[in-house]
């Protein structure tokens, strides 16, 4: 390609970019939470949670149910033959039951007191709902480091194409020198030759830049739910102060909120063999009813009903109670090494993190001289050449060093920025 229509082309690409607004990382990081299909879970979640806690609260509410029977007995209740035969000399004569009997009943029922169980479901419902949204947001969050690895490295290959043509730029400057050299028998074909090897070895890393920029870009582009253009800019992130002592971690709080959860078991095993109190009321219509010898005078259906209180203990729960709650003292336990676990592993990646960039910190401090020193050492360079002073061969040397060290200049300093950006992930600030 020639550096004049390169040039034009970047300024074209550079107009186009102005029209549109800067992608930043804050803005990938929203939109990869709207668009991962995982976040419908959180309505789902939301909704289950409210249906159930709905029908924890239905404890208090009056329980009614209707019944109906029709029976045939092999035999019934009725006098001794005795007393029916002086019954029949008092000219009294009694049918007795019959053998098909009916039933037509509705029963209500009122809990009074249910030892607390009620409650201890809402309460469960409430944490089950805290745990199954933190581990959402757990599962939620993983993706701002899948985000960081395509933003850093979209940045990096775009500061890499950047030099790349700046590389360009100067070589084909310095061909043209040698070029006129090479006219005036100061220099051979071979200069050029291997100047043009040079140049044709940045084009052809520069498509490799851009087909990798490219991809990252169309993964990206997935992962946020919008279409990435070629024109648009990303926008570099600020430095930003990270507390290495405040760890906010979404898998901190999800512990904390598995340990409630089992802490509501607990409450439920306790109020599993509390006594229960209820008011009930029973009416039917059918034969036999309550009063036995009108049946068995008339033999007719009848209304009948009662009402009054129950108290329901069930006491096998004490059978198991003791080693039901040494497995949940022991699941809370698994859980708080789990914590623990976790809290060692992120001390150690918060570690590394924080050298990386110290570390980068420490090789800032000198990037930039030596990139200015390399340059210095090219211009040197470029006039040594035109007065016969090197070879090509030294020149294209004091080109390439100068280009490795503005390379690995940019390349630390997104390098820090992308650990800090990866400690606030670590630390979830």
């Amino acid at each position: 390609m020639n550096i004049r229509k390169m040039l034009i082309s970047l300024a074209a690409l550079a107009a186009v970019s102005l029209q549109l607004p800067a992608i930043t990382l804050d803005e990938c990081y929203r939109m990869v939470r709207e668009n991962y299909p995982l976040v419908k879970q959180y309505e789902l979640t939301e909704k289950m949670s409210r249906y159930s806690f709905e029908n924890a609260a239905m404890g208090y509410v009056p329980q009614i149910s209707l019944a109906a029977q029709a029976t045939y007995q092999s035999d019934v209740t009725a006098f001794p033959d005795s007393f029916n035969d002086l019954l029949a000399i008092a000219g009294v004569d009694m049918e007795g039951l019959s053998k098909d009997q009916y039933k037509v009943q509705l029963n209500i029922s009122q809990t009074i007191w249910d030892g607390g169980y009620s409650k201890a479901q809402r309460e469960a419902v409430k944490a089950q709902q805290e745990v199954s949204k933190l581990t959402l947001d757990k599962d939620m969050e993983a993706l701002k480091t899948r985000i960081n690895q395509m933003y850093f490295g979209i940045l990096v290959m775009e500061s890499n194409l950047r030099t790349n043509l700046y590389m360009d730029t100067l070589m084909t400057a310095n061909m043209k020198s040698v070029e006129s050299a090479v006219r005036n028998g100061a220099a051979l074909q071979s200069d050029i030759d291997n100047i043009k090897v040079e140049l044709l070895t940045l084009r052809q890393q520069r498509q490799q830049l851009e087909n990798t920029v490219r991809t990252y870009k169309d993964m990206l582009a997935i992962m946020i739910g919008r279409k990435i253009e070629d024109s648009e800019v990303f926008e570099i992130p600020e430095v930003m102060l990270v507390d290495p002592k405040q760890n906010l971690r979404t898998e901190l709080m999800l512990f904390d909120a598995q340990i409630r959860e089992i802490e509501t078991q607990k409450k439920m095993l306790n109020v599993a063999v509390m006594p229960k109190f209820a008011l009930f009321a029973q009416g039917w219509y059918g034969k036999p009813g309550l009063n036995i010898f009108d049946d068995m005078v008339y033999n007719r259906m009848s209304w009948n009903g009662m009402a009054g209180i129950t108290l329901q203990w069930d006491i096998s729960g004490f059978y198991t109670r003791k080693n039901d709650m040494r497995k949940i003292n022991l699941s809370q336990k698994s859980v708080e090494l789990q914590r623990d676990v976790f809290k060692w592993n992120t001390d150690i990646q918060q570690t590394q993190i924080q050298k990386e960039i110290d570390r980068m910190y420490d090789l800032k401090a000198s990037d930039d001289e030596i990139v200015r020193l390399r340059e210095s050492v090219r211009k040197a360079s470029e006039s040594k050449y035109r007065n016969g002073v090197i070879t090509v061969n030294d020149l294209l040397r004091d080109i390439i060093n100068e280009n490795n060290a503005m390379v690995e200049r940019s390349r630390h300093e997104l390098e820090l920025l992308k650990n800090i950006y990866d400690l606030k992930v670590v630390l979830n600030q």
